[in-house]
């Protein structure tokens, strides 16, 4: 069987910890106050582990907008390439959407609307007012990696983003409903994940999944959150 056609390598970085991690606060846009002092040094494992030079080269780099996820790439971006690297935002590889809610803290969130997160069963509807559905937050992400493997036919593109980002496009490449609760897809800070957007004669296009959730570098360390 031939070897299929690689339209792009991504590699998939979850931010540092957040500060809005720390004070327990939902944090979108106008909310999210970047990394906490951890999250920094945990971006700068990461920049190192990548100056070793056993990871793939980069030829593309986008970021989520909010500013944990641009901070990260910027941490890491002198270990991506010779400096001529350049971060463009894409604002579809935003974190899951909470509307109304940014701000609150998620003991808030819990108190204020009736189902929260836990136990809301209708995939096609917005969780909180203004907010994303867990399908149409999916069915976002899908979108924003095919775009982006399109524009860079052939590249490996370093994207610094979010761990719901994560978990979708591994349920996009796993083939995963969008109803289904019953798989945790959990993506550590700093981790990899690395996958690939394929096309053949007789498939079509697909997923191929290399690794997810590598974060050897901060593994076991005091950087490591899990303690």
């Amino acid at each position: 069987m031939a070897e299929p056609e690689l339209i792009a390598r991504f590699l998939l970085v979850r931010h540092g910890q957040s500060q809005v991690m720390v004070d327990g606060v939902i944090g979108g846009l106008g909310t999210c106050t970047g990394l906490s002092d951890l999250g920094r040094l945990q971006a700068g494992a990461l920049r190192d582990r990548w100056a070793e030079g056993k990871e793939p080269a980069v030829d593309v780099v986008y970021a989520s907008p909010l500013p944990r996820a641009r901070e990260t790439t910027d941490i890491v971006l002198p270990s991506l390439g010779s400096g001529e690297l350049e971060v463009q935002t894409h604002d579809d590889l935003e974190e899951f959407r909470m509307g109304e809610a940014n701000g609150l803290t998620w003991e808030q969130l819990r108190e204020r609307y009736e189902l929260g997160i836990a136990g809301h069963s209708d995939p096609y509807k917005s969780l909180v007012p203004e907010g994303d559905s867990r399908a149409g937050f999916r069915h976002r992400v899908a979108v924003a990696l095919t775009e982006i493997a399109e524009r860079h036919r052939g590249s490996t593109i370093f994207v610094g983003c979010h761990g719901g980002v994560i978990s979708s496009a591994m349920a996009v490449a796993f083939g995963l409903p969008p109803n289904q609760q019953t798989v945790d897809l959990p993506t550590e800070v700093t981790s990899i994940t690395e996958i690939e957007h394929l096309a053949d004669a007789d498939r079509g296009r697909r997923w191929r999944v290399r690794r997810y959730n590598d974060f050897v570098h901060i593994r076991g360390t005091q950087l490591d959150p899990r303690g």
